[in-house]
């Protein structure tokens, strides 16, 4: 009897871990290659997608924002409730959106709108079938390009002439250089500002003189090295 026993359950342990093999081989949630960069006050998507043979009606996919010192169930899509199936946190209304004809295709990424600098963090994407859970981590990296570069002339600073460049609204901390009429970067002495306003984002201030006998011709470059991207002004100090 005993015997008996152990052979049935030893039986229904592999009939029950074929099946499980079975459910894990038809699924499986492609992770990203790298972080995704969303530029604030644009739009940006974050990808999740299923690889499946065929994916089930009633698919069951949430996403999750973990933040340094918060969590919230961004957005969820309930495949069984064909009446409302999708719902959003308050802080994220009316701004994300899932591509539900390419549900099919196994496509469950999210489009947030409108990227703000409090969207960095981590999105959980999870999904859920009858027989089925796995989960990707995305990593949203927030960024913003300022406004074009303005030099200023400030005047005969002793000898030389003083010369301010500003920028406004960029995140994170930008580079700034100063370069002369062959790109190289001058070696006078620079002073620059990097000021965090309320919103979280980098307004830039940056000075230099211009000693008798340099090179007339100046550029200031403020470069946003996350999206690989920059604005520069230059002047030409003609006379003496």
């Amino acid at each position: 009897m005993g015997s008996r026993f152990q052979y049935a359950m030893t039986l229904h342990i592999i009939i029950f871990l074929q099946i499980a093999q079975l459910v894990t081989g038809q699924f499986k949630i492609i992770p990203p290659d790298n972080p995704v960069i969303g530029v604030i006050g644009k739009g940006v998507i974050l990808p999740c997608q299923l690889e499946a043979k065929t994916t089930p009606e009633r698919l069951f996919v949430q996403w999750i924002f973990t933040g340094k010192s918060q969590r919230i169930d961004v957005t969820t899509y309930d495949g069984k409730n064909k009446q409302n199936p999708i719902s959003e946190d308050k802080a994220y209304q009316g701004r994300t959106n899932f591509f539900q004809t390419e549900f099919n295709k196994g496509n469950v990424s999210l489009h947030l709108k409108n990227v703000m600098l409090s969207d960095e963090g981590k999105y959980t994407c999870s999904i859920f079938l009858e027989n089925w859970y796995d989960e990707v981590v995305v990593d949203l990296n927030v960024a913003a390009k300022g406004d074009e570069t303005s030099i200023f002339l400030d005047g005969h600073v002793g000898q030389g002439i003083g010369l301010t460049c500003k920028s406004q609204g960029w995140f994170p901390e930008p580079e700034v250089v100063w370069l002369d009429s062959k790109g190289q970067t001058r070696k006078e002495k620079v002073i620059t500002q990097r000021t965090k306003t309320s919103s979280g984002i980098f307004d830039v201030v940056t000075s230099m003189n211009l000693e008798p006998g340099s090179d007339k011709e100046v550029s200031c470059r403020i470069v946003n090295n996350l999206l690989n991207t920059a604005c520069e002004s230059r002047v030409l100090i003609s006379g003496e």
